[in-house]
């Protein structure tokens, strides 16, 4: 009996020791883990976007614009004042002195004649087509830029005589902040003139402009 009251004993005051110890050697395993693993080095993201703009041109067909005439302006009456200064003798020798020959008849009721309408071209009517001697591409809207977005806009340019655009007519576009700068930038274009029967002539040519950001 007192043998086991004594070996309990020995039991209960190596107990300190033991947590001591078990304690001491979780915290050496701890510190060789931390030194042991490599430092991680973490670089900040750097997003690389570049800006590309890709102009291809497509025939299309578009419907020939034809101008109506503008209506007849409306003439308008003028009054004639009578002097009465002159006396019935003067008036009557002004009237032998003075013949009136009609030269001209001319009819109140007849409109003039509608202003000429210059004759434009279908791209695919003429024998021969335009073709870009210069081209520009359109500024990306910074609005757009940031806000990553892309889109599309055809336009179609009236090429005149000299190969110069001289109006420009929006068909679509997928985003309306996109159709300024193909505005602009359709009419730096410049051609080389269409013909037909070998005479320049003026020419409908469809542009495509495409708006995209490259990640």
């Amino acid at each position: 009996m007192a043998e086991k009251e004594k070996k309990n004993l020995t039991l209960e005051e190596e107990y300190g020791t033991n947590m001591l110890l078990a304690v001491g050697i979780t915290l050496a395993m701890f510190i060789a883990i931390f030194v042991g693993v490599k430092k991680v080095e973490v670089s900040p993201y750097k997003p690389k976007s570049e800006i590309t703009t890709i102009v291809e041109q497509v025939n299309t067909q578009v419907e020939e614009i034809k101008e109506p005439p503008p209506p007849p302006k409306p003439k308008l009456p003028v009054e004639i004042k009578e002097s009465n200064d002159v006396s019935d003798e003067e008036e009557q020798e002004a009237e032998k002195e003075i013949e009136f020959t009609p030269t001209t008849t001319f009819n109140e009721l007849e409109a003039p004649p509608p202003p000429k309408v210059e004759k434009t071209y279908e791209f695919f009517a003429v024998e021969v087509k335009p073709k870009v001697v210069k081209q520009v591409e359109p500024q990306y809207p910074e609005l757009a830029r940031k806000a990553g977005i892309e889109g599309r806009v055809f336009v179609k340019v009236l090429v005149n005589e000299q190969g110069r655009v001289d109006s420009v007519v929006v068909l679509k576009a997928t985003n309306p902040i996109f159709i300024k700068p193909a505005i602009a930038a359709a009419k730096q274009f410049v051609f080389t003139p269409g013909r037909q029967r070998d005479k320049p002539v003026k020419v409908w040519v469809a542009i495509p402009f495409i708006f995209k950001l490259e990640h």
